[in-house]
C-alpha cells in the first residue's frame, strides 16, 4: 500500500515474501468480506489495543502484521473527499480521531429515528477520540445526534444528519466545527455486523442501569433486560445499544454512554482470547471497523500501547444535550446552542483531563419561548 500523501508514517510495513499471506491463513474470513463499505480497514483506535497484546506476546507481530495488512488491503482505496477535511497529526503528539456508525440493520426497515424517517445513512452514532499514546490515555466524548448543526446555505439540521447528505467528510467538518477540534483521523463503525462479533466472542459483560424492553425490529421478537452487570449475547447487545425511551430525561446522553460500554467491553473481552486465538478475533473485527489509517501506523500505535492493559487510561463523557422542541424549525427537536460548554469540555480534553465531571449545561441558550413554557 503506498504511503499516504501529506499524513505523517509513524512505522514501517517491513513485510517478507517469507511470511504467510492473509488468504492462506483466513481464507474463510477473506471470502466473506465482500462489502465495499468505505475503507475496509481495521478501526485504529480499537485495534490499537488489541494489537497491543498480540505484539506484547512477542510471538506474533512479525507474521500477523504481513497478514493483516494483506486483507486489510483487498479492494480498499482512501475517498479523496475525506482526505480533503483531516488535518494532518502531528508526530508524537495526541491526535484526534472521529469515529462514526450507524446501528440500523439491513432488513429491519428502520433506524434508530425510525419514527421519523425510514432513511439508514443518518449517522445514529459519532465519538469523537482523542488519542495520546506518550501517556497511554484515550479520551471518548460522544456527539449527540440531535446537536444542532448550520449548514452552509443556513439551514439548521440535526448533526447526523450530515452524512445523509454529504457523506463522512460532511460529517468530520460538522464535528470539527461544532467543538472546534482539527480531527486528524476517522473510522466507520458498523455496528449491524458487531450483533455477530458479540457472538463469536461469547458475549460480552456490561452494567445495565434500568430495566429494558424492546422489540427488535429485525426478529419481531421482544427482548427484556434487567438492571445490573451481566453477560450479554449478540442481540441483547443490540438491543442495548438502541434503548433510549427507557431512560426518561437525557435520553441520548444515556444511551450513547450504553454505546461506549459497549466498544469497551467487546475490547475488553478479546484481550482475555488466548495469545493463540488473539489473530483470528481481531480479523474478525476488521470486518465491523474501517479507518483512513494504514497498517504500518496502526502496528505502530499498538506498539506504543503495549504492556499492561490496565495500564492505560480511558476517560468518557457525552458532549452538551440538553434541548427541546424547536419552533423555529419546524418543531424539530434539537439540542441547544452550547458554544462555551463545547468550549469548556474540549479544553479540558485537550489538557488530559477527565471531562466526565464537568458542567457543560448550565451555559446552553435557551430560547425564549423555551423558557416562558418551562
Amino acid at each position: 500500500m503506498p504511503q499516504q500523501q501529506g499524513r505523517p508514517s509513524v512505522g514501517a510495513r517491513g513485510a517478507s515474501a517469507a511470511r504467510p499471506t492473509a488468504q492462506q491463513l483466513y481464507p474463510e474470513y477473506l471470502r466473506k468480506r465482500k462489502r465495499s463499505n468505505l475503507f475496509k480497514r481495521a478501526g485504529a483506535c480499537v485495534l490499537a489495543v488489541l494489537l497491543a497484546a498480540v505484539c506484547a506476546t512477542g510471538g506474533y507481530v512479525l507474521w500477523y502484521s504481513s497478514a493483516l495488512d494483506g486483507a486489510l488491503s483487498l479492494g480498499t482505496e482512501t475517498d479523496a473527499s475525506v482526505e480533503a477535511v483531516l488535518t494532518p497529526a502531528e508526530p508524537g503528539k495526541p491526535f484526534y480521531m472521529l469515529l462514526l456508525g450507524s446501528d440500523s440493520r439491513e432488513g429491519s426497515g428502520t433506524s434508530s429515528r425510525a419514527d421519523e424517517s425510514g432513511d439508514s445513512q443518518r449517522s445514529d452514532v459519532m465519538i469523537l477520540a482523542r488519542v495520546d499514546a506518550s501517556n497511554r490515555e484515550v479520551t471518548l466524548v460522544s456527539i449527540p445526534r440531535d446537536t444542532r448543526y448550520t449548514l452552509e446555505d443556513g439551514s439548521v439540521v440535526k448533526i447526523n444528519e450530515a452524512y445523509n447528505l454529504g457523506g463522512a467528510a460532511a460529517s468530520i467538518k460538522a464535528v470539527s466545527t461544532v467543538t472546534g477540534t482539527p480531527i486528524n483521523h476517522y473510522a466507520e463503525v458498523h455496528f449491524s455486523e458487531f450483533q455477530e462479533l458479540v457472538d463469536k466472542v461469547g458475549g460480552i459483560t456490561v452494567d445495565v442501569p434500568v430495566e429494558i424492553s424492546y422489540k427488535d425490529a429485525l426478529t419481531g421478537e421482544t427482548v427484556s433486560l434487567q438492571p445490573g452487570v451481566q453477560t450479554l449475547n449478540g442481540q441483547q447487545a443490540q438491543i442495548f445499544a438502541r434503548a433510549r425511551h427507557e431512560y426518561g430525561d437525557n435520553q441520548e446522553a444515556k444511551r450513547q454512554s450504553n454505546i461506549r460500554q459497549i466498544l469497551t467491553a467487546i475490547v475488553e473481552k478479546v484481550l482475555q482470547k488466548p495469545a493463540m486465538e488473539l489473530p483470528g478475533a481481531i480479523l474478525d473485527l476488521a470486518q465491523s471497523v474501517g479507518t483512513d489509517m494504514n497498517t504500518p501506523d496502526i502496528v505502530s500505535l499498538a506498539l506504543s500501547f503495549s504492556g499492561d492493559p490496565g495500564g492505560m487510561t480511558l476517560y468518557s463523557c457525552t458532549g452538551p444535550s440538553n434541548g427541546d422542541f424547536d419552533e423555529a424549525q419546524n418543531g424539530l427537536w434539537l439540542c441547544y446552542e452550547n458554544p462555551e460548554g463545547w468550549a469548556t469540555l474540549m479544553a479540558a480534553v485537550d489538557a488530559g483531563e477527565d471531562p466526565g465531571e464537568l458542567d457543560v449545561e448550565s451555559t446552553a441558550i435557551i430560547p425564549a419561548s423555551s423558557d416562558a413554557s418551562a
